[in-house]
């Protein structure tokens, strides 16, 4: 018995170290913004592929009208409705619609 009391007590820092890290860890770790949640993953994805679309979308609106910026915003966003769909999309992104009829007013 005084064997164990003896291997406890040597070992019980550590063991109470281990579990304070475990425990206290991802808590400090989640504060400081080192993790990352999957839905803020989702929305910077999803943000980077409406930014990228835009930019397709704008390019292929102006090679189809000379002086989109000219056009009143009903007719804009007309033309960004017809460029915003992409290659193998079946619905229009409403996000990539807004950011190409605000990108060709100017």
């Amino acid at each position: 018995m005084d064997k164990l009391m003896q291997y406890w007590t040597t070992k019980k820092p550590m063991i109470l170290g281990l579990l304070a890290g475990m425990l206290l860890g991802p808590l400090i770790s989640g504060t400081m913004g080192w993790q990352v949640s999957s839905a803020f993953l989702q929305r910077s994805v999803h943000a980077a592929e409406v930014k990228q679309q835009v930019a397709f979308c704008e390019m292929r609106a102006r090679a189809a009208v000379k002086e989109p910026g000219k056009l009143e915003y009903s007719d804009r966003y007309d033309l960004a409705k017809v460029w915003a769909k992409m290659p193998g999309q079946e619905a229009v992104d409403s996000d990539v619609v807004s950011g190409c009829t605000n990108g060709l007013a100017g």
